[in-house]
């Protein structure tokens, strides 16, 4: 409850200091005006129409982005079912040991995800797990390991999807018009006339309000990874994580416990 809010909060004090000098200007400098507010009915429309634009294309992309922290967690527990798979039928093969290594991938993903890790190192840590590939193929488990190649490359996948989401922005030209829109709107309800002090206290705040808020969502929701430092962003606008942090729970207990049982039975 607390996180829905946030955004509404941090924008509140500029909409009220945008409110406070529409009454300074009117009521201490004897500003009246130059225009009708009826007037700048079309540019409030023209913002309207963009912020739409907008927010449809990235949410298009905000949903997407949702699905990739359990096709992660899927990706890899399927990953650590093969390598179980492929320690009952060679016995020789140390389950634990290819656990920690998945355990290990892991913690890279999550670390960078958090940007506590770069992105090469993430990429390098999917290569550690090749070798681990080729390992099981040296050790007679080729066809477990050949199962468990297009997992790994679901998981590059998923890693790329992320990071050029993270690395770009939706249509900047159209955040620029927007802005621009934006920037307008507020300086004519600067200059706007009302017929009086009650709707021009109600409509100064509530178009500030709108246009403000719905550009900063925006650019929020652009960017569903934008985790700091092992937390979320300033508007809290991020994806959840919880299935991969519970999916490494699990994992994590699986190698404390040694256990030798397929993942969600140990």
């Amino acid at each position: 409850c607390v996180r829905k809010w946030k955004l509404m909060v941090s924008t509140l004090p500029v909409v009220l200091a945008l409110l406070g000098l529409k009454l300074f200007l009117e009521h201490v400098l004897g500003f009246e005006g130059l225009i009708d507010f009826s007037d700048v009915g079309i540019i409030l429309t023209s913002g309207v129409f963009l912020i739409g634009f907008l927010l449809a294309g990235t949410m298009a992309d905000y949903k997407e982005a949702e699905k990739l922290p359990a096709d992660l967690s899927c990706t890899l527990e399927t990953i650590e079912e093969i390598f179980v798979l492929a320690a009952t039928d060679r016995p020789a093969l140390d389950l634990a040991d290819l656990r920690r290594e998945l355990l290990a991938l892991t913690d890279a993903i999550r670390d960078w995800l958090m940007r506590r890790v770069s992105t090469p190192e993430v990429y390098a840590a999917m290569t550690r797990l090749s070798e681990v590939l080729r390992q099981l193929e040296r050790a007679g488990a080729g066809p477990y390991a050949s199962r468990a190649v297009p997992q790994l490359l679901m998981v590059r996948r998923c890693v790329s999807r992320i990071d050029v989401i993270v690395r770009t922005g939706f249509l900047p030209p159209a955040y620029a018009l927007l802005e621009v829109l934006i920037v307008m709107i507020i300086s004519l309800m600067m200059i706007a006339r009302f017929r009086s002090m009650i709707a021009e206290s109600l409509l100064v705040p509530f178009v500030a309000l709108v246009n403000i808020y719905m550009l900063r969502l925006i650019k929020d929701v652009d960017n569903p990874f934008d985790f700091k430092d092992g937390a979320r962003g300033q508007e809290s606008g991020e994806v959840a994580l919880f299935p991969l942090d519970e999916y490494r729970e699990r994992l994590a207990a699986r190698v404390g416990q040694g256990s030798d049982s397929m993942p969600g039975r140990s």
